[in-house]
């Protein structure tokens, strides 16, 4: 594998006296013999590490190419994520989630077409050409006045659509989000719609270098963020407060939001998925936090911890935490590149039936500025639907995945949430997270 700009690739050693197995260790876990360790996770300027107009170039073509493959004339996106993606453009990432105040026109081939929202239009003429400000059509900001505007909205994208083709008929006009009066609005105008989440998947999975040195940065960030929270871990102190810990240490360093408040303590641990609140800590609980957050340029650190108040743990919390670690390192072992994503699935450890009903919804996912493909279930969650869910497909070198694990028993008071990220190289896989497991639970 390359080595990325300021850092310095090892491989593990071998150790002669023990049969020739390899000795490389991260937070006692074992790299794969023969795997690189990026040494120099700590990159402290993003500008300094990654030229960002390369890195947009790069992911535009990565698009355009899976648009050539899929036969499809144009992209119409209004994804923040896919938007930032094809065109490294960020403005209100949270509230244009929810509002569709800004898009982009992408043609197969030349340069995007930028709507952004309208005060905001400076920063995307610093970086294309063509930008335009955004037609709000969406009907809490149009009213009355949505089949109009809507039309007029659909008509400019046809005539971008067919500058593009010379003609809209056989052209097809990929949508990654839409409303139905904007839906309505491209048919009838006679644009041919298709999906453009199957394209920009395609075209996010594998991962440019600088791609990878930003998620390295998010991974410094929110460890950082991680290891003041677990200071702060006492009795008394709310779920709250502690998320608000992360926060400030997030933020400060250039962290840019979180996905969720997946923040949970004592009970709330079992089942899974309850978030932050008011709840106090008291003596002996857990405390776990997946931290879904979106670090530097919008690179996801997607990572899960368990702490404990007060440094002796009960059996159960043992058990339960050697049952998470020992299934993410036994699947660590099997993310080698090539190897079948079916067969990585099939062949994950086993662990008991008592943990298997409140399992995790996927054991991998893949890792970007989203979550993204593959998403690998856990094998005894998909005996109803058979193995076809599963994609037959080679795990490729230079994809980022977290592997996931969520350890409770019906009814106990109390579960394991543990999640780290892996980096797949040629020569094997890499862990990329390091933030320490938890002595008293270990």
């Amino acid at each position: 594998m390359s080595n990325l700009k300021g850092g310095i690739a090892f491989e593990g050693k071998r150790n002669s006296a023990e049969g020739g197995g390899s000795t490389a260790m991260l937070n006692g876990q074992p790299f794969v013999s023969g795997a690189p360790f990026l040494a120099d996770y700590a990159s402290p300027h993003t500008e300094s590490i990654v030229d960002m107009s390369v890195l947009r170039k790069k992911r535009l073509a990565n698009v355009q190419r899976e648009m050539v493959q899929r036969d499809i004339a144009g992209l119409l996106l209004l994804n923040p994520v896919n938007i930032r993606y094809a065109t490294g453009l960020a403005v209100m990432t949270a509230w244009t989630s929810v509002n569709l105040a800004r898009y982009v026109f992408i043609p197969a081939t030349g340069e995007p077409v930028i709507f952004e929202y309208g005060k905001a239009l400076f920063r995307a003429q610093a970086l294309w050409q063509d930008s335009r400000i955004a037609r709000t059509w969406q009907y809490r900001f149009s009213q009355k006045e949505v089949l109009s505007r809507g039309k007029e909205w659909a008509r400019e994208i046809a005539e971008l659509l067919k500058r593009t083709t010379g003609t809209l008929t056989g052209q097809r006009l990929g949508v990654d989000i839409m409303d139905f009066y904007g839906f309505e609005a491209l048919r009838d105008v006679g644009i041919d719609v298709c999906d453009a989440d199957e394209t920009m998947q395609a075209a996010r999975i594998i991962k440019e270098p600088e791609e990878i040195e930003l998620i390295k940065q998010s991974l410094v960030v929110a460890e950082a963020a991680l290891y003041d929270l677990e200071k702060a871990i006492r009795p008394g102190i709310s779920e709250n407060e502690l998320l608000g810990v992360f926060y400030n240490r997030m933020l400060a360093l250039g962290g840019e939001h979180c996905s969720t408040r997946l923040l949970c303590s004592g009970e709330k641990t079992n089942p899974w998925f309850y978030e932050a609140g008011t709840r106090l800590v008291r003596p002996g609980d857990l405390v776990a936090i997946d931290t879904d957050m979106v670090g530097p340029e919008g690179y996801l650190c997607d990572i899960s911890r368990t702490f404990i108040c007060g440094d002796r743990a009960n059996s159960y919390q043992r058990e339960a935490y050697a049952v998470a670690r020992e299934f993410i390192e036994g699947t660590f072992e099997l993310c080698q590149p090539g190897n079948s994503l079916r067969d990585i699935c099939l062949k994950s450890p086993d662990y008991s039936d008592e943990y298997k009903k409140l399992c995790y919804s996927c054991m991998i996912h893949g890792i970007g500025m989203d979550d993204e493909p593959p998403f690998l279930p856990f094998p005894h969650a998909i005996k109803k639907v058979g193995e076809s869910v599963i994609p037959d497909e080679p795990l490729q070198p230079n994809t980022v995945l977290s592997i996931e694990f969520y350890a409770g028993r019906e009814g106990y008071p109390d579960g394991v949430k543990l999640e780290e990220q892996v980096l797949v190289t040629e020569l094997g896989p890499v862990w990329l997270s390091r933030y320490p497991q938890t002595p008293a639970l270990s």
